[in-house]
């Protein structure tokens, strides 16, 4: 499994127990889970939500509103009739949308959630029993019971207990079927659309126009929005026991003091609900226009969001929903907490039906989530808006000066323009009443927009690998396993254990787990450092093709109308996130030592020169980045050659100098971030298989520093030799390829495609150099020299010895060829000896009966020939091997004899 994918080795997976292991939470952990950390993201949550809604052109829309999916189930159970229509079939579509929605939560509810229930939340949380009724003994017979103790361990192995609610299988499966019966209404609809008449389709057009139903959007929104905070505090502030024990008391006073009192909290939760619906429906309205009319008074239109900025803005909103969702994905995920009561009541259940197995039963477990599964289809459709956003779809032009979006006003005549959902017959006309908006738009390539793509994809990606692998904690626990477990818990116990050896034992576990934090806490830094260079690269590609495309002149050019600043804003986020998990990764790194008494405990990594030297030299290694908002470019003039004239590109610069004037946008400096594939290297080091604890126990009794990258490399080569030569060649020759072609760009170069370069680039380093393509600036034939030539020696001799290292037989082939060998040399041996003996007995028998002939005859020459033969098979004699050198000896003995025989009979 990939290093990326797999989960923590410290995972403790039970079924049918009802213990479970809590990870660390606070401390040594980075838990996105603390209180205040979600309460955090669900602000950022409500105020970027609300500056979306805000600066969307599309509110301001006459056009008729399109939403895929919920709107064709909207139409396909209320739509009013249509003049084609008649009773019948407005009854038989009527009558199969009523008939999808029972049947659609009956399979909900009896197939989906059973299968989710089981696999995302029983086994996930350690606790395969959650789900199924349970009953106990009474004097009037069998009860069922409601709750059931669960018990965890928690920072520094504190247990600690909690009563979790199990009366009815059914709490949550409300969530799930709200969520899923549009996608089975529109599923449905496309069904009957295939055999409906054109006329009668199901579209996904609402009877409602933009500006008409944004007013109610923004105000479900701040509602939602609201009450997902007012809940999610609600929620925290009363689970006193995981606060306590997790979460280093957190507000404690207040929870104590004020929290505790269930008059308070329930008067404050529907004084806030009235507050929010009461000012949704009326001061909202003229709030917006209030703030509407200031804006297009007081504000520039140059400092107006243009589309990258309002997709980016809708993408953290989608990001943050899902952030929201892995932050209540905690344990029991679908089991609620006795202590802690549903947001505005005095209890912790509320029950539909009173058959235990088939109730409704609604916690407060599953009320964060329900609103997160209401909010995430609006925002994914907003961020869908922005991301396919074209005013022509929506009835709007751009103002040719400011580039300022204008939607059209009279609907008759955009109606007449209209030719189906998001459709118009453009272009629109000219001198059409118009009402601005507060978005610009400056029809650039779709690269602008994919920060928001990659912030949804990351999330997305960290979510669903936490609910696969993380076992619902999502950090790493501090506690053992299995056998290990009980083994280590019996000896802390044995009454007869020195005090000193508790404390060794207690250390060894310490450093065990502080291993592995500092190797999650690289695997993060590795992903935020790629991340940013990634960002990086398609901010520089994303510039030049507008440069390319667009000239400066036909768009206001500022720091906020810029291409690649949205890039830029993520790259500074992601960097100032690198650097808070770097310094944690050497408080890590210090804690290690200072276990391993190779540091005083009274060190600091600010303290110990060498310690603090490396953070200072990795600090700068991935600070260097280009701030956003830092726009403008950097004239480089190489010189080229003397002459009078100069031919295009060059430019004559005195009187006989020809240079080669080179305009470098500021994002280039950038380049510098391809320090951070230092990272590759504790990558390596990390998943190599020889890190941890006993690794370097073992390295230090044998004088070997295991801590060094090149011991690891030099393994994983040794043990991985394929898999490190395409990662060295690739990293190589993609990163050669880019830095060539990012240099080359100013130029009308063929370098400046990166597929080019890499042609290029795989030419130079095998050592071909076809000469076809060849860069033209001092900078890319630098990095060429760097990458292809240096690069490509390196990788050649890596392949070099790849190759021979394949040639190596192992032992087990070294052991059949020995003996293959062994055996022929052992036959040949043989042969030979019976040779000799037989030509000594013809000798012999010759010079009995014919003594004249001796000196002349051929037995004599194939005496000594044979003689010769035997004694170059006794010189080359295969005598190595485990079992062959008895067998040897033996056989040396044989010859020995018919030798002797041989000079006998001579």
């Amino acid at each position: 499994m990939a290093w990326w994918w797999s989960t923590s080795p410290w995972v403790v997976k039970t079924r049918a127990k009802s213990t479970y292991v809590e990870r660390q939470e606070s401390g040594t952990g980075l838990s996105i889970r603390h209180p205040w950390k979600r309460v955090v993201a669900v602000v950022l949550l409500l105020g970027v939500n609300i500056v979306v809604h805000v600066v969307n052109p599309v509110a301001y829309s006459r056009a008729m509103v399109a939403i895929p999916v919920y709107g064709t189930a909207f139409n396909f159970l209320c739509r009013a009739m249509l003049p084609d229509d008649t009773i019948g079939t407005v009854t038989l579509r009527v009558t199969l949308a009523l008939l999808t929605v029972v049947l659609g939560c009956i399979f909900t509810r009896a197939m989906i959630f059973p299968i989710l229930r089981r696999y995302l939340s029983m086994f996930s949380s350690g606790h395969a029993e959650l789900g199924r009724l349970e009953s106990i003994k009474t004097s009037g017979g069998l009860a069922a019971i409601s709750h059931r103790t669960v018990n965890a361990f928690a920072n520094g192995g504190r247990p600690y207990s909690i009563d979790v609610y199990i009366g009815s299988v059914s709490q949550g499966s409300w969530t799930i079927m709200y969520f899923l019966i549009p996608l089975y209404l529109s599923l449905v609809a496309t069904i009957f659309n295939a055999f409906a008449p054109a006329n009668l389709e199901v579209t996904s057009v609402l009877p409602i126009r933009y500006v008409e139903l944004y007013p109610t959007v923004r105000a479900v929104s701040l509602v939602m929005n609201g009450l997902l905070l007012f809940s999610t505090l609600d929620v925290m502030l009363q689970d006193h026991i995981r606060c306590e024990s997790l979460f280093d008391n957190w507000m404690h006073g207040f929870r104590w003091h004020v929290w505790r009192h269930q008059y308070v909290r329930i008067s404050c939760f529907w004084l806030v609900f009235t507050g929010l619906v009461a000012y949704a429906a009326i001061g909202l309205p003229h709030v917006h226009a209030a703030m509407t009319d200031w804006f297009f008074q007081h504000v520039s239109t140059d400092v107006y969001f243009m589309e990258s900025w309002r997709a980016l803005f809708s993408g953290a909103v989608v990001m943050l929903d899902v952030v929201v969702l892995m932050q209540d994905w905690d344990f029991p995920t679908a089991a609620s907490p006795k202590h802690v009561y549903i947001p505005g009541l005095a209890t912790n259940v509320v029950c539909l039906g009173h058959n235990t197995r088939f109730r409704l039963a609604f916690t407060c477990k599953w009320i964060v989530m329900g609103l997160i599964m209401l909010m995430l289809p609006l925002d994914v459709w907003t961020l869908v808006q922005q991301l396919n956003y074209t005013p022509l779809h929506y009835g709007q032009m751009v103002a040719a000066a400011t580039l300022q979006v204008v939607s059209m006003v009279n609907t008759t005549q955009l109606d007449a323009l209209a030719c189906g959902a998001l459709c118009f017959h453009g272009p629109l006309p000219a001198h059409a009443d118009v009402v601005p908006t507060l978005g610009r738009y400056f029809s650039w390539p779709a690269e602008d927009k994919f920060p928001a793509v990659c912030l949804v994809v990351y999330v997305v990606f960290l979510c669903i690998r936490m609910i696969a692998n993380e076992d619902s904690g999502f950090v790493v626990s501090s506690q053992m396993q299995g056998v290990k477990e009980q083994n280590y818990r019996r000896q802390l116990d044995h009454s007869s254990l020195p005090p000193r050896a508790v404390q060794d034992l207690v250390r060894l576990a310490d450093i065990k787990r502080q291993y592995w934090l500092r190797r999650h806490s690289d695997d993060i830094c590795v992903g935020l450092a790629l991340f940013g260079l990634v960002l990086m690269l398609l901010q520089l590609r994303c510039i030049w093709q507008v440069r390319v495309e667009f000239a400066m002149a036909t768009y206001p050019s500022n720091m906020v109308s810029t291409p690649g600043q949205t890039y830029a804003l993520l790259i500074f986020i992601s960097t100032l996130l690198l650097v808070f998990e770097l310094h944690r990764r050497f408080r890590l790194t210090v804690d290690i030592l200072k276990l391993r008494n190779k540091l005083s405990p009274s060190t600091t990594m600010w303290r110990h020169p060498s310690i603090r030297l490396q953070l200072l030299v990795e600090l700068v290694a991935n600070l260097a980045i280009v701030p956003p908002l830092v726009t403008g470019v950097f004239v480089v003039n190489e010189y080229q050659m003397h002459a009078t004239t100069c031919p295009t590109p060059l430019v004559r610069q005195g009187s006989d100098k020809c240079y080669l004037v080179l305009e470098y946008p500021y994002e280039t400096l950038g380049m510098v971030m391809f320090l951070r594939l230092y990272w590759i290297v504790r990558l390596v080091r990390n998943h190599s298989g020889f890190y941890g604890q006993r690794v370097d126990f073992i390295g230090s009794l044998n004088n070997v520093s295991t801590d060094s990258p090149l011991w690891h490399f030099r393994a994983i080569f040794y043990h991985h030799p394929v898999f490190a030569f395409l990662t060295c060649t690739i990293l190589t020759w993609v990163a050669t390829a880019v830095g060539v072609s990012v240099m080359e760009r100013p130029l009308p170069s063929p370098l400046d495609s990166e597929l080019t370069a890499m042609w290029m680039v795989i030419v130079t380093m095998a050592t071909v150099g076809y000469g076809d393509f060849v860069p033209r600036t001092v900078a890319g034939r630098v990095i060429t020299v760097l990458g292809g030539i240096v690069g490509g020696v390196i990788v050649i001799s890596m392949l070099t010895s790849l190759f021979m290292g394949s040639l190596q037989t192992t032992r087990g082939e070294e052991k059949v060829l020995h003996v293959v060998r062994y055996k022929r040399w052992q036959r040949r041996r043989l042969d030979a000896s019976v040779n000799l003996i037989a030509a000594a007995w013809k000798l012999s028998k010759q010079r009995r009966n014919h003594p004249s002939k001796v000196a002349d005859g051929d037995t004599n020459r194939l005496l000594y020939k044979y003689m010769q033969e035997v004694r170059e098979l006794r010189l080359g004699a295969v005598t190595e091997g485990e079992n062959t050198v008895a067998m040897g000896t033996l056989l040396d003995s044989a010859t020995d004899e018919a030798e002797l025989g041989a000079w006998w009979l001579t």
